[in-house]
Formats: C-alpha cells, structure tokens, sequence
C-alpha cells in the first residue's frame, strides 16, 4: 500500500496514543507499587493492628486520589490530543482540497485561453485568405473576434483584480454611481443570450469603485445566465436605507452544502463538472471579495425553485 501524508498522520496519531495509555497504564501500575511497599513497611514497624489499618485505610484512599488525579489529568491531555489530530486534519483536508481546486483551475485555463484564441486566429484566417467575402460577413467575423478578445481582457482582470484584493494592494476609487443607469446598460450584451426580465427602480445611487461593482455584476450576470434553463430575472429597489440587488435563474437549486463554498476560491460544484459546464472557479470569489472590499453583503438562497443571489448596498 502506498502511503500518503493522511495515512502517515493517521499512524502517528495511533503512536501517539497508544504511548499515551501505555504511559498513563505504568503510572498508575507504578503508583499501586509504592503504596503495597508503604504498606508492608508499616506493617513491619506497626504491632497495633488496630493503628495499621488506619494507616492502611488512609493509604488506600491516597491510592484512590492519585488514581483519580493521574486518569483525570490524563483525560484533559488525551482531549487536548484528539483536539489538535481533529484541527490537523481539518487542515490537512483543506489543503487538499484547495491544492485539487488549483489543479482544476491550472487545467481549466488553458482552455479558457486556448479557445478564444483559436476563434480569432480562425476568423483573421477566413478574412486573410479570402478575398471575396462580402463586408457583412467581414463585420461579423470582426465582431466576433472582438467579443473573444474581451473574453481574455476580462479572465485577464478577473486574475489581476484577484491577485491585488488578495493581498490588500487594491486601491478602491468611491464615487457616487447611478445604479440604475448603470445596470440597465450593463445587461444589454446578455439579452442576446437569454431571456432577462427586468425591475428597476429608476435614479438609485449608491457610493463605490464603479470598475469594481460592473465587474461583480457581469460576474453575477454571466453566472445567472450560464446556469438558468430558461429565464433570467434581475431586480433592483431600495427598502429603506438599503440598496437591494438581485439577480435570479431557474437553473440546477444549489444546495445548502454549496450556498457558502460557491464563493470559496476555485470552488466548482460536482454537478457542474459532471455535466461539462466550464468555469475557473474564479467569478464568485471575486464577487464575495469586491462586496467585502466595500462592505456590501452577499447571499444566496432558493426561492420558488429558483436562485437567487442577493447584494445588499
């Protein structure tokens, strides 16, 4: 059998407490000894038989004590013991699957750069070697490739931006957005690819980084849109004090194991991957780390089977 850091963890932790009993059993054993050896001295120096067993009686209870002092000492250790073990492997497993996520996500990316590039390279071939094509078609081709070049620019952001929040080294630029305004022009590239009902209260504004807040609302958009079947719905209204966002799919329910570890970094859900659905894992960590940045709050929760993903300004 080949042996991997969990089963090395494992053995050293059986040692450990194997030793340990072994250790508590001799004390114990050790301490038994010395009182039967107190007690055949006293019975040696002791004629009054009524005096010895005094003496015995005080030294059995002595005995108890000490037994009770060692098992109970021994017991708060063998709890710190398992204590530590759990919190060992508890990283352990979270090392493990962070190093899996990276994996994935190391294995993901070329593609993701991969295929745009051929896109473009394709289309500039199509143009380059043929002379006669009509400028529709010239348009369309152009076109084309300018949605795959924004496709990099954006994954080539999403990196940089990731990169820079992580170690505290983003500089945030407030400044009053006309919300409303705003998200009524950022959804316009998604009705091309779905179904997207709108409820947007006219003239909200809120006060934030606005390369940052589009950024975390394509990302929300174009998650909405990858994972619903049919419909999209998004709603923005104030109640309140409170800016409200939400943005709604009828795609697969996440479950609740999922509703908190979408946004852990490089995180996939299983059913995703079974069905091929491509994604770095980045998106909605980026979403959690800009609505931290500003001190928004994010959730997610299901509603009339559908999800719903809730920024509160």
């Amino acid at each position: 059998m080949k042996w991997n850091k969990k089963h090395i963890l494992y053995f050293l932790f059986g040692y450990v407490i194997f030793q340990f009993l072994w250790w508590e059993i001799l004390l114990v054993k050790l301490h038994h000894e010395n009182i039967e050896k107190e007690k055949y001295l006293n019975a040696l120096n002791i004629a009054d038989s009524r005096r010895f067993q005094e003496i015995e009686q005080k030294l059995k209870k002595e005995q108890r004590m000490k037994i009770i002092m060692v098992v109970g000492e021994g017991t708060v250790f063998l709890i710190l013991i398992l204590f530590g073990f759990y919190k060992v492997m508890k990283a352990y497993e979270n090392e493990r699957l962070m190093n899996e996520r990276q994996m994935h996500f190391l294995l993901s990316l070329p593609h993701e750069l991969k295929t745009p590039l051929s896109v473009i390279q394709l289309n500039l071939q199509t143009i380059q070697q043929n002379s006669n094509l009509n400028d529709s078609y010239k348009q369309q081709l152009i076109s084309v490739s300018l949605n795959e070049v924004k496709r990099l620019n954006t994954l080539i952001d999403h990196l940089l931006i990731t990169n820079k929040i992580s170690k505290d080294k983003y500089p945030l630029n407030l400044q009053l957005i006309n919300l409303s305004l705003r998200l009524n022009e950022w959804i316009q590239p998604y009705l091309l690819q779905k179904y997207i009902s709108t409820s947007i209260q006219s003239n909200i504004e809120i006060k934030g980084d606005e390369f940052l807040i589009k950024m975390m609302i394509d990302n929300l958009l174009s998650n909405a849109v990858k994972f619903s079947d049919k419909f999209v719905e998004v709603k923005l209204y104030q109640l309140h004090d409170k800016v409200i966002l939400e943005i709604l799919n009828d795609g697969e329910l996440i479950t609740n194991v999922d509703k908190d570890k979408i946004f852990e970094l490089f995180y996939r859900r299983p059913v995703d991957e079974q069905k091929g659905i491509k994604g770095t894992g980045l998106g909605l960590y980026l979403v959690k780390q800009i609505a931290q940045l500003h001190r928004f709050s994010i959730k997610v929760y299901t509603q009339n089977n559908c999800n719903v993903f809730q920024v509160v300004f």
